[in-house]
């Protein structure tokens, strides 16, 4: 009778093996690159032997690039981005679905309407309204247009009309008032679809490239998918270091596997706490 169920069992442990090795490999095999040289890479096939130059390449990166502060700049950028992006879509989503008030639908449609304009179109304006700010060449020229995520929004409206409005009701009764509800009863429901769009937003910040490669001019203050174009292109007619640039893209991925890291364990910890209830 087990053997139905073993056989199964063996299928989907397959499956799953199969699976990651399909997407781990081109990142071990960026692992690998990263210590080779130029000549190792583009000999002809895909070698996955480790060599000896991931201190030469490393050394060509901190010392042209200052690689360190263009992490912590992708860093900064990134985290502040995602934080005041979720909070501000959280709030608005929830008050879109939950509060009646002039203009709310005029104010939802704008939203609808903006998903659909693309972001290249608006990128002279909102350059010029940065720049007569004074803002541009820093983090705050990159991170204030990031704070009105309207995707997030739409999300957070979607997610919070799920959101039972009697336990709002209740609350009011027993003299809550307007914040109390929402950051004591609707923020920790609505918790897994928080961190799920705070995800997107972390995502989107970290891999940007267009509007950081307008706003920022000094290379002190570049973020990484700025090193990554630099790497690719060769302006003074030197040839591309394939293991440096390997390098970049294996250290890249590396907070986003600890954000998605994160995000899981409060998944679990939220399945734990809904079962024990």
């Amino acid at each position: 009778m087990n053997n139905p169920k073993k056989t199964t069992k063996f299928g989907t442990y397959l499956l799953l093996i199969v699976g990651s090795a399909i997407f781990l490999l081109p990142y071990l095999y960026m692992l690998v690159a990263s210590t080779q040289s130029n000549q190792e890479i583009l000999s002809g096939g895909i070698n996955f032997k480790f060599s000896d130059q991931l201190a030469t390449n490393w050394k060509m990166l901190t010392e042209r690039y200052n690689y360190l502060l263009i992490i912590w700049n992708s860093i900064v950028i990134a985290v502040l981005s995602t934080f005041l992006a979720t909070v501000s879509s959280t709030m608005a989503g929830y008050a879109l679905a939950k509060y009646k008030f002039k203009g709310s639908g005029l104010f939802f449609n704008m939203v609808m309407v903006s998903r659909m304009v693309p972001f290249f179109t608006t990128l002279i304006p909102l350059f010029y309204l940065m720049a007569r700010m004074g803002l541009t060449n820093t983090y705050a020229g990159v991170i204030i247009p990031a704070i009105a995520s309207t995707t997030s929004v739409f999300m957070m409206r979607q997610y919070s009309q799920q959101f039972p409005t009697s336990l709002m009701e209740a609350a009011r009764i027993d003299g809550a008032n307007e914040w109390t509800i929402f950051y004591k009863i609707a923020v920790p429901i609505l918790r897994p679809s928080i961190i799920t769009s705070g995800l997107l937003i972390f995502m989107g910040s970290w891999n940007q490239y267009l509007f950081p490669l307008v706003m920022l001019s000094d290379n002190d203050k570049f973020t990484v998918p700025l090193i990554i174009r630099n790497l690719t292109i060769s302006s003074t007619g030197e040839p591309i270091n394939y293991g440096a640039l390997m390098l970049v893209l294996a250290t890249s991925v590396i907070p986003m596997v600890l954000i998605y890291v994160w995000a899981q364990s409060k998944f679990k910890g939220n399945d734990i706490g809904a079962s024990n209830k």
